[in-house]
């Protein structure tokens, strides 16, 4: 008769991966991380007014709160910015960036 997987113990490893999951300290963890880098990346001025939304299919989403700095981020600076996180940060893989008008 064989052991079912409720009778062996459990890695440590395992465990923990289940437990990150679970609270989604993983997620959070991963927003922070494209939180710093946006913040180095975009500046002060143009940090305090935009954040990120998401990282989804190597498309980074930025909220922008100031029509203005949308303006700019999309018509002057977005090429840049892009290629600096490129460079920076390759593991990311972030192929384009998508600027979004929030509250």
């Amino acid at each position: 008769m064989s052991q079912s997987s409720f009778d062996r113990p459990a890695s440590l490893g395992r465990l923990l991966d289940q437990v990150v999951r679970r609270h989604g300290i993983a997620e959070k963890s991963g927003q922070q991380k494209l939180n710093a880098i946006w913040a180095e990346v975009a500046g002060e001025r143009i940090g305090n007014k935009s954040y990120v939304r998401r990282l989804r299919g190597g498309v980074l989403e930025v909220g922008v709160r100031n029509g203005a700095v949308l303006e700019e981020l999309s018509s002057y600076l977005k090429h840049d910015l892009l290629a600096e996180i490129q460079s920076k940060h390759v593991d990311l893989r972030i192929q384009s960036l998508k600027f979004v008008r929030v509250k």
